[in-house]
């Protein structure tokens, strides 16, 4: 007696079935699944398909070296590596990165020569586009990226502010005239619409650049952006660390709320989709890692932060090795922990030159609970192993145009 077989495709299933599927794939898997059928084109192309998927997407580390993008899955610890794009590559090197909804905005510059490109990229699409300044860019500008919440998301924009002391940087590529006349020094902004293609200046958007810690990049965090800044307080008399915004639905800078005093390193980052984290340490071998992290930043009270958890142990690592290396990509997760990825010079044996090393930690307030060495380099000189890193959601949102 034949025995009967029963069989069934994945296009079989009901549809609601199908899109919660694809919901759980990873965003490079969906782009091979494109060309499947019309249907499952249609689905995977919708914006809407594209939010949801990015809302239920897990964070990624991306960092650049000068040749190589990596991306690592800081729970599974596996690592992808791929070219970086052509355009992105030297004599200019990535220097800065912010992340919003998948898209990278990326600060290309070589400060000796003080020229410097802005990109947008989409790492998954291998999509890139140079975004034109309205004058010039310049090694002292500060930049964000966001969206209106009241209007389409996809209606991206892009901020820079800057001191226009520094303008006479650009004017002469390499010359710098230090006789120029720099009494106009306050500080302009600018929006550029992706959508236009264009730039504008906020003439009612002030904010003093000096407060801003260069040191510790902003983090764009649903559709606002967020710096670790320090200012004098008329009220108090002193100098109070505090956190700065940027609101790109008012297009103003506000004070979010004041931060934990400064620490040697102060590293911000989005915690929980909705919140920042702040992570310190002191620039020394063992020196204690404080985590703090705020109250939801779209609720209707004050944003405070409060302490998360601290750890001080002897065989604690420097997250920051060097003033010259890159600064850790890191993230922090609900359970009290901490996962870095960072470089440091390891001595190990009688090397003259010690090798410098890409390791991934894993700390909680026990100390390090997981260490993993990826990458080590030798060469005399070397001055660093990754250039550029940031936290990183992998998406199929296309760049706008």
């Amino acid at each position: 007696m034949a025995s009967s077989k029963r069989s069934w495709t994945l296009s079989s299933l009901p549809p609601e079935i199908i899109e919660e599927i694809l919901y759980r794939a990873p965003p490079e898997s969906l782009l091979r699944s494109k060309p499947t059928c019309k249907q499952w084109h249609a689905l995977i192309t919708s914006r809407r398909f594209i939010y949801e998927h990015l809302r239920r997407s897990p964070q990624r580390f991306i960092r650049t070296d000068e040749t190589v993008v990596q991306i690592m899955d800081p729970v599974t610890r596996r690592r992808s590596d791929s070219p970086l794009p052509k355009e992105l590559q030297r004599p200019y090197d990535v220097n800065v990165m912010i992340h919003c909804d998948g898209l990278m905005l990326c600060m290309r510059g070589h400060f000796q020569y003080r020229k410097t490109n802005l990109a947008l990229w989409n790492p998954v699409l291998r999509e890139l586009r140079w975004i034109k300044p309205s004058k010039c860019f310049t090694p002292s500008d500060y930049y964000g990226i966001g969206y209106d919440i009241n209007k389409s998301r996809y209606d991206y924009k892009i901020l820079r502010f800057y001191e226009r002391r520094y303008d006479h940087y650009m004017r002469h590529d390499d010359y710098y005239d230090e006789d120029e006349d720099d009494d106009d020094d306050e500080a302009e902004v600018e929006i550029y619409e992706c959508k236009t293609r264009s730039w504008r200046t906020l003439g009612d958007a002030k904010v003093d650049c000096w407060d801003v810690d260069i040191t510790c990049k902003g983090v764009s965090v649903m559709g606002n952006m967020y710096w670790f800044a320090q200012k004098y307080w008329e009220a108090e008399k002193k100098h109070r660390s505090y956190i700065l915004g940027f609101d790109f639905s008012a297009e103003t800078f506000k004070d979010v709320c004041f931060a934990p005093p400064s620490r040697g390193d102060n590293y911000l980052a989005c915690f929980d989709g909705d919140r920042l984290s702040l992570l310190q340490q002191d620039q020394e071998t063992t020196s204690p890692i404080e985590v703090w992290v705020s109250s939801k930043l779209a609720g209707d009270g004050d944003v405070l932060f409060s302490k998360y958890f601290s750890v001080s142990r002897p065989d604690l690592p420097a997250l920051l090795f060097h003033t010259d290396m890159a600064h850790p990509v890191y993230c922090v997760g609900k359970h009290k922990r901490v996962m870095a990825w960072c470089e440091g010079d390891v001595y190990d044996g009688d090397d003259k030159i010690p090798p410098t090393c890409v390791i991934f930690y894993e700390i909680d307030e026990g100390g390090v609970r997981r260490q993993l060495e990826t990458e080590r380099h030798y060469g005399s000189g070397y001055s660093g192993t990754f250039l550029c890193g940031y936290v990183y959601v992998p998406s199929l949102v296309p760049l706008p145009v």
